[in-house]
């Protein structure tokens, strides 16, 4: 273990992570800043060297904007500058058609409907984009596409859909329990407290500008917990760091955030402790390492230096995934192989579950 700052790092751990950032800067300088270099796709296939990060589009992202589950929300704020190209499916629609309101309040329904995660890949960059990864089923975007572009109306909407309005394939919806209801409880939430909710929220944010990113989940689990509902720690920084990025002015996005699951799987099986703090400081020291290191925020990091190597460690793909490879199950080239072997490296991988 090498001694940094508070933290002791495993070397190994942390070759095969500087391994796999640089495959996926390749893939992102290639697909989403322009290939400025003008490399060739088979050029690129040899410099990443990686049939699972190069078949597989989960691992081609460092900065969290153009990770997959964010491509509704870059399509929408970016128009037709968006370089995926999915602006263009929303011809009827300019930024400025939602208010900050309605902004902020579209970034958290979004993430509470869990809508952006579902693992199914576009059949390819430029093709339509509803029903896979990052445009899972999610009622107010059938409400924008439509011209309406108010709260009011996206909630009228909701009130009348019979059909279902969220996509919880891969993801665990929230749970609510409402006295005397047997379903729809998600939806009763939504029509009854999220307008009011959200609007508690921008109006702590506007009266605080440079909060920190951990802090709007914290207000928001008080706000949940006083009037009886569980916290939604994932949500609620999800859509901070939604803010972080589209807001900039608002909130700071140097600030130390809340780490999910697997992320945290991640940094403990990297780092360890060099001396007694809090879990929250450590896994925010990591982070923030982290960050520097790969040239990122601590939110970018969070998803991509963190989260997203525990499946690519593990050799994750969706059943999705294979079959647009034809059926092919792809593996990793990381590092690590070489310098374990096999074996002892599918028995770490193993612990990473």
């Amino acid at each position: 273990m090498k001694k940094i700052g508070n933290l002791l790092i495993d070397e190994d751990i942390l070759v095969a992570m500087d391994d796999y950032g640089r495959k996926t800067d390749l893939l992102q300088e290639f697909y989403f800043e322009g290939n400025k270099k003008n490399i060739s796709l088979e050029e690129l296939k040899l410099k990443v060297n990686d049939d699972l990060a190069f078949y597989v589009p989960i691992y081609d992202v460092t900065h969290r904007r153009y990770a997959a589950f964010s491509s509704l929300l870059e399509a929408l704020w970016h128009g037709d500058k968006d370089v995926k190209g999915n602006g263009k499916f929303f011809t009827n629609f300019k930024r400025f058609n939602l208010g900050q309101l309605e902004w902020v309040y579209l970034f958290y329904a979004f993430r509470l409907c869990g809508s952006g995660i579902n693992y199914k890949p576009k059949s390819g960059m430029f093709q339509e984009p509803w029903g896979t990864h990052g445009f899972g089923n999610f009622w107010i975007i059938d409400q924008i596409r439509q011209g309406v572009f108010n709260i009011e109306d996206w909630l009228k909407a909701l009130e009348d859909r019979d059909i279902p309005f969220t996509n919880n394939k891969g993801y665990l919806l929230p749970q609510f329990t409402f006295e005397g209801m047997n379903k729809g409880h998600l939806k009763n939430f939504i029509l009854r407290y999220s307008f009011n909710f959200v609007n508690q929220l921008l109006m702590y944010i506007t009266r605080n500008p440079g909060l920190s990113i951990y802090e709007i989940t914290d207000y928001g689990n008080d706000w949940l917990m006083e009037r009886g509902f569980k916290r939604q720690n994932f949500i609620l920084t999800a859509f901070a760091m939604d803010l972080a990025e589209y807001y900039p002015n608002l909130i700071n996005r140097k600030s130390k955030v809340y780490a999910g699951t697997n992320a945290t799987k991640c940094i403990k099986q990297l780092f360890k402790k060099d001396k007694k703090m809090s879990e929250f400081d450590f896994i925010n020291e990591a982070l923030g390492f982290l960050a520097n290191r790969y040239g990122a925020e601590r939110y970018d990091v969070e998803d991509s230096r963190a989260c997203d190597p525990v499946r690519y460690f593990q050799e994750y793909q969706s059943k999705d995934h294979i079959a647009k490879n034809g059926g092919k199950v792809y593996k990793n080239n990381t590092i690590l192989k070489q310098i374990w072997g096999d074996e002892k490296y599918y028995e770490w991988a193993s612990k990473l579950k």
